[in-house]
């Protein structure tokens, strides 16, 4: 008898990926609205590194995930993926409670990886963090910051937010599946 392996997590991308836009620069954008005094310290929170800028902003910010623009198709397909009994994981450079807002609000992942404050969890910082964490694993993501990423992915999945948008990897990434977001977003 032959047993059934299972199917790598899958790993997504939050800002451009799972929704629209960046959630740093949302909410960096209404913190500076909703309290000017605090943009000079954004240019000294960035001193530290953009790990920091982001837990400095997610502490002084309320997020609501149900404010930002998802893309419909690729939760469609993630929530079909789930039903399947695939491990689903935001793996994500945005705050940690951010992340966690979002996973919440959602109902749809296992587990999330996301920056901390003492980090930025992108590029090869993500691509080694999911490395280690899963060994093996699928990744969807929307940029050039991914790359790193889907170097050591089993499956890459793109979210494409522009005609045109996959020639910009070349031959650097074969994708599995290419969720066009055009009119997504």
């Amino acid at each position: 008898m032959v047993e059934d392996t299972p199917e790598p997590v899958l790993c997504v991308d939050l800002d451009g990926t799972l929704a629209r836009g960046d959630t740093m620069i949302r909410a960096g954008c209404r913190l500076a609205l909703s309290r000017p005094w605090l943009v000079p310290p954004l240019a000294l929170w960035s001193l530290r590194g953009r790990g920091h800028l982001k837990d400095q902003i997610a502490r002084r910010t309320r997020f609501d995930p149900a404010s930002l623009v998802y893309h419909q198709g690729l939760l469609a397909w993630l929530r079909a993926e789930q039903d399947r009994g695939r491990t689903l994981v935001i793996a994500s450079g945005a705050d940690r409670r951010v992340v966690a807002a979002v996973a919440r609000h959602l109902g749809l992942f296992d587990d999330i990886l996301a920056s901390d404050g003492a980090i930025s969890l992108t590029g090869p910082r993500k691509a080694a963090a999911l490395a280690a964490r899963f060994g093996a694993f699928d990744y969807v993501g929307n940029s050039r910051t991914d790359l790193a990423v889907w170097r050591h992915a089993r499956l890459c999945y793109l979210v494409a937010r522009r005609r045109g948008h996959p020639a910009r990897f070349g031959r650097q990434v074969r994708f599995a599946r290419i969720f066009d977001a055009t009119d997504e977003f």
